[in-house]
């Protein structure tokens, strides 16, 4: 919920769209995938999910969901995210890793650029507020699998 009410310019949901979860209803969205959490000083301080879609290319995966707290930004916490979800995937056997950047979020272009993201072109309306874009970025993980993290600009969002 913190995520979504500091950067709701870069998901898909919104606060209101899910502040009325159920427990249940968050442990099913755990279940979609892979959660990782990122802590300083036993502090959440950012997080990203890894999932794939049933009815899509068994050799892609997705990265959603990716934030750092502003007060983390900058020490590399949006780039050990990131290699902790491709490594996910490609231990799961896939070829690539997908995820959408909403125009206007020039930190997270910066941060996916930084790890080997390329945009393919591909856009769509932002789902939480479609007067804003967002464009379709891809990883090959067949090559970047295991390399090194990137210092990264951070601010995914």
């Amino acid at each position: 919920m913190a995520a979504l009410g500091e950067a709701p310019y870069a998901f898909a949901s919104s606060v209101e769209r899910e502040r009325d979860n159920s427990p249940e209803q968050w442990l099913e969205r755990l279940g979609w995938g892979a959660w990782f959490v990122a802590y300083v000083d036993d502090q959440p301080a950012g997080l990203v999910a890894g999932t794939s879609w049933p009815d899509e290319d068994p050799n892609r995966r997705h990265l959603i969901s990716m934030w750092v707290r502003p007060s983390h930004r900058g020490l590399g916490i949006a780039a050990q995210l990131i290699v902790a979800v491709r490594d996910w995937a490609a231990d799961a056997g896939a070829h690539e890793l997908e995820l959408w950047v909403a125009d206007g979020n020039d930190a997270a272009v910066r941060t996916y650029a930084s790890a080997g993201f390329v945009p393919t072109g591909r856009r769509q309306p932002l789902p939480s507020n479609p007067a804003v874009g967002e464009e379709m970025w891809v990883l090959d993980i067949t090559t970047a699998h295991r390399a090194q993290p990137h210092e990264a600009a951070e601010n995914p969002g």
